[in-house]
């Protein structure tokens, strides 16, 4: 009980409900669920007082380090009247989408959070996985390499070729260092990496990060996962199980530990697309 006698779910505040259909249900199942709001705290790891204010934004757009618009990775947020909070990411299916975003725009944003450059060569390997425009500074690696495969292995030929990249199959063939310093630039980099595809993004405030994701539909119960222990099992897994590719058509896709990623083009321009997966996730 509150000190004025009050049930802590009596205690809410509606802020904001607006946003997504899912997001305002989850809110809703918040306010009526005070033993799950404690295990949220307990995976962040506060022991917040006063009374909680819930938001629900849904996909709202956000400053970004590159001083235009993005869209942040926090669904909902959870305050409470001493002003600690909890930014929360919700997912509501087991596997799909985490992080879309284009070549360039990855590669500063590491930069960005590292105040370093990149490595030329994985720079090149992420541009040839990737493909499309990407290709504008690299086309003699990308003809080399699918002249090799029309006559060794026609059928991935064709499938380069339709999507303007080459598989990690073709890059390790032809252009080995490259490959390597693509495998090196993702292992050494895992953290930072899950961090910006599942809290952060491209928002330039650390506010606009998330600190859990749950997964609220897409298994029986509710999961709770803090960022930092994603990051953290990240890390920890790639020491034991590098990153490698994904077996099917050459390997198209990477595989993470906490999903993949693979090449994606929604509009007609290749982007990174990372996904997320539940199985992984809950393994770390």
């Amino acid at each position: 009980m509150n000190p004025d006698g009050r049930s802590r779910s009596e205690g809410w505040r509606h802020a904001k409900l607006d946003g997504h259909a899912n997001e305002r249900e989850f809110a809703e199942t918040l306010i009526n669920n005070p033993e799950f709001v404690s295990a949220i705290e307990k995976h962040v790891k506060i022991s917040p007082k006063g009374v909680p204010e819930i938001s629900v934004d849904g996909a709202k757009h956000v400053e970004s380090i590159f001083d235009d618009m993005t869209t942040s990775k926090v669904d909902l947020a959870i305050k409470w009247s001493d002003g600690q909070q909890v930014n929360i990411s919700l997912k509501k299916s087991s596997s799909g989408q985490v992080w879309l975003v284009s070549v360039p725009r990855f590669i500063s944003a590491i930069e960005f959070h590292l105040n370093q450059k990149i490595n030329l060569e994985a720079q090149i390997g992420i541009s040839l996985f990737i493909g499309g425009t990407n290709l504008s500074n690299y086309e003699e690696y990308f003809n080399k390499a699918l002249d090799c495969n029309r006559s060794q292995n026609p059928r991935i030929a064709e499938q380069e070729f339709h999507q303007s990249r080459l598989v990690a199959k073709s890059i390790k063939a032809n252009f080995p260092s490259i490959w390597e310093s693509m495998i090196d630039f993702f292992n050494v980099n895992i953290g930072l990496i899950t961090k910006l595809s599942f809290a952060q993004g491209l928002a330039k405030s650390k506010e606009e990060s998330a600190d859990v994701i749950i997964y609220n539909k897409a298994i029986a119960g509710k999961s709770i996962f803090s960022i930092d222990e994603i990051i953290e099992g990240a890390i920890s897994f790639t020491k034991t199980s590098p990153i490698a590719p994904g077996p099917m058509n050459g390997g198209s896709t990477l595989q993470l530990p906490t999903g993949f990623l693979q090449m994606h083009h929604p509009q007609g321009e290749n982007l990174l697309q990372f996904h997320h997966r539940y199985k992984k996730i809950s393994t770390l």
